[in-house]
């Protein structure tokens, strides 16, 4: 999985010290000017721009079982409890535990198969963009607290005009890319077999999953988790394959709320 630095840079506002209200009431939303923008390193510790690969994944062997020097840790006997012996009850038993070693190889083998599949989406949309004309995208994240958002704002074509979705999705289903998708694994999306209902499922890959993915590379797993909100944006190059934040992103926002 070829992705070179993980990282990005959002606007940030801290809720870490808000003082909320005596009511348990919401405190007023924040105003464009309490957002701070965080260079990359003291947010992820990452420099931009963030290089991913058009190229297909490859193959990756899988691992053989665990070494007999590394059970699976069992719990001991559970001794009967007072209540057991009067009421002549068996002792409630404890399921095996699986030791730390497991755990982790459970992570990284979970972590290969998420690079996997975002690679085998990238390696089969990011060429048929690039062949339908497609040169750069446009797309803006936000959230915090709980979960983070992204979105398409829009695709720019080689003479830096805005390209129409509709018609790009058209054109992507004429050169085959729904049954590319389909063949690489993601049959169970792309369910509809007629054209016009195609082409709409083709247009969800365009401005969400591959934007999701995108976001992930350069702001990280999980981003928008934490006591904070934030929103930005972020161009992607199709042609280098870089990600890089835009530092003047305006304050278009979808899931958070930005007082006027």
């Amino acid at each position: 999985m070829a992705v070179f630095g993980e990282g990005g840079v959002p606007f940030i506002f801290d809720q870490t010290e808000i003082e909320w209200p005596e009511d348990d009431s919401e405190p007023p939303a924040p105003r464009v000017k309490d957002f701070v923008y965080l260079p990359s390193p003291e947010f992820t510790g990452i420099k931009e721009p963030v290089r991913f690969s058009p190229d297909p994944p490859a193959e990756v062997a899988e691992p053989g079982p665990p070494a007999a020097s590394e059970p699976i840790a069992t719990a001991a006997p559970a001794r009967r409890s007072l209540l057991d012996r009067l009421f002549r009850r068996a002792p409630r038993s404890e399921s095996p535990q699986p030791d730390r070693s497991t755990l982790e190889e459970r992570r990284r083998r979970d972590q290969l198969e998420r690079d996997r599949r975002r690679q085998l989406l990238l390696s089969t949309m990011v060429p048929a963009l690039r062949a339908a004309g497609a040169k750069r995208a446009y797309c803006r994240y936000d959230g915090g607290n709980d979960e983070g958002f992204s979105w398409l704002d829009h695709y720019v074509g080689d003479n830096g005009d805005r390209l129409d979705l509709d018609l790009l999705a058209v054109r992507l289903w004429d050169a085959g890319l729904h049954g590319q998708l389909r063949a690489a694994g993601y049959g169970s999306h792309l369910t509809e077999t007629l054209k016009k209902p195609q082409v709409l499922e083709l247009k969800n890959f365009l401005s969400s999953w591959l934007t999701d993915e995108w976001a992930t590379l350069l702001l990280g797993r999980g981003f928008g988790t934490g006591e904070y909100t934030m929103y930005g944006a972020f161009w992607v190059d199709l042609e280098t394959c870089t990600i890089s934040d835009d530092r003047n992103a305006d304050p278009v926002v979808e899931n958070i709320t930005i007082a006027d």
